[in-house]
């Protein structure tokens, strides 16, 4: 589908999977030739100042994009994200007893969901607590960004960020070039894929990117999976039962409530699909939430919830082929730690009222989610 200002669409599965799948046809918006607008920022100095979601290996191509996703995907591969299973789920321990010792209610959103990835990537980068309020912020800035910057203060705050960010990093790659431990900055700092090390731009981009797509998707898969769980009763009960059906609920509301809503390519030829021109350099979105909702592939009930379904991960919220994201394994497993540790702590956690979506396009989540315990609700063991 052709919109008004020249852009194309699709919500169809086998056309969305195809448009993912073809780096070389459909590039990223970030190494387009023909930008419609300057998505560069500069510091005081004038220095251009890097932008994660722009200057990462998530919008290059071939062959930046093969040397520096190849770096690190052994960091985020099954057997790694395995065995940081037990400390996720430890973590998760310690966050809901506390929360359990308030007693009441409590925001399942900023008092658990943004808790969980944020302690997961500073323990990536071998950073304490002192850090997590910085990281945050960082990360829900950058996350957010996706969706445009609209104001001068939406872009005060994100060049501010930008340039705090830059410094921490700056700071942090000099320590470990000089004390390096085993967390992913001391790795990157002696790594040289294909023979080249990495520059410091290239590094604080990566640990940018992980910082800011980790948190976000993170958050708000976590947030819509107990937004789910907690508002459909018959589906606690099934988790409540046999919580070994968590991991295919995590995956059906992946599919069927997505955190990512679409992701934007640009075509580096004219492409002709289903019987439409596409010129070169035209913007094309890849609409998954439509996708994930499509009957040829997920049946007549694709728009209904079934935690059971058997091809829900068929899905696209993660995206296909080489620019799959790298962290996606990792963020199944913290979703369905969260699930798990929550239902056998709170089995009768009841959604509050005061929820609220977030006013954005590109990812959908709560901006808060007020959830109570019952009257003698005291966290179980």
């Amino acid at each position: 589908m052709k919109g008004s200002i020249g852009a194309f669409a699709t919500c169809d599965h086998a056309m969305a999977s195809a448009i993912l799948s073809d780096s070389k046809r459909f590039g990223s918006f970030a190494v387009a030739k023909h930008k419609p607008i300057d998505t560069t920022v500069h510091d005081d100095e004038g220095r251009r100042l890097i932008v994660p979601m722009d200057d990462s290996f998530l919008a290059m191509d071939p062959p930046d994009h093969t040397r520096l996703r190849r770096m690190v995907a052994p960091w985020f591969s099954p057997r790694a994200i395995r065995q940081r299973t037990e400390t996720i789920e430890a973590m998760l321990e310690e966050i809901l007893d506390e929360l359990g010792r308030r007693g009441g209610g409590w925001d399942a959103v900023n008092d658990l969901s943004v808790r969980v990835p944020i302690r997961v990537i500073a323990a990536f980068f071998g950073i304490g607590e002192d850090n997590y309020e910085d990281f945050r912020r960082w990360g829900g800035i950058i996350g957010t960004s996706v969706d445009g910057i609209r104001t001068m203060s939406d872009l005060r705050d994100f060049r501010q960020m930008l340039i705090e960010m830059r410094d921490f990093f700056d700071d942090l790659i000099a320590k470990r070039t000089k004390d390096p431990g085993d967390d992913l900055v001391s790795f990157m700092v002696q790594a040289a894929p294909d023979g080249e090390p990495l520059t410091g731009d290239e590094m604080i981009a990566t640990c940018g990117v992980l910082l800011g797509a980790g948190f976000e998707t993170t958050v708000n898969l976590i947030g819509n999976c107990i937004l789910t769980v907690l508002g459909h009763e018959d589906v606690r009960q099934r988790l409540l039962a046999d919580p070994e059906l968590i991991p295919g609920a995590v995956e059906e509301v992946l599919r069927w409530d997505a955190p990512v809503q679409y992701l934007l390519r640009v075509t580096t030829e004219s492409v002709t699909m289903a019987g439409v021109d596409i010129p070169a350099d035209a913007p094309v979105f890849v609409v998954v939430a439509g996708a994930n909702r499509d009957p040829r592939v997920f049946g007549d009930d694709a728009a209904e919830l079934d935690i059971t379904r058997p091809n829900s991960r068929k899905h696209l919220t993660f995206g296909d082929g080489i620019h799959l994201c790298v962290g996606a394994g990792l963020a199944r497993i913290e979703a369905a730690a969260t699930l798990r540790v929550l239902l056998r702590k709170f089995p009768d956690l009841q959604l509050a009222d005061g929820a609220q979506r977030r006013p954005t396009r590109v990812v959908r989540g709560m901006t808060t989610l007020p959830v109570r315990q019952p009257v003698a609700g005291a966290a179980m063991a």
